[in-house]
């Protein structure tokens, strides 16, 4: 469930449905405000994300699981941010992981 208020976005996120975003990732959308966004990922076992270019800066707080990004091992309570115009050339998740991140609004 989303409230709106005076320019407040709240949401709960147990209430909110994973959505299918692509093959062994689902997404809950939890906010929108000025071009940015907050959203939760969850990644299944196995998955492998390809290589891409941050448009703008992106940050990423894991909540469970581990998961390799760009060569670093991450596990629950781990953090990473990434400035403008970076490569991401490594994601995956051996175990799976469930991650909440912040970035540019897309389109």
């Amino acid at each position: 469930m989303t409230t709106i208020s005076e320019g407040w976005a709240f949401a709960d996120s147990t209430t909110i449905d994973w959505q299918p975003v692509g093959e062994g990732v689902a997404m809950k959308m939890l906010g929108a405000a000025d071009g940015r966004v907050i959203a939760m990922f969850k990644f299944e076992p196995g998955y492998v994300g390809g290589t891409h270019e941050h448009a703008d800066a992106e940050f990423t707080y894991l909540l469970e699981g581990e998961l390799i990004s760009n060569g670093v091992p991450m596990a629950a309570g781990h953090a990473y941010a990434a400035r403008t115009g970076t490569t991401h050339s490594e994601f995956r998740t051996d175990t799976g992981a469930t991650l909440v991140s912040v970035f540019a609004s897309p389109g």
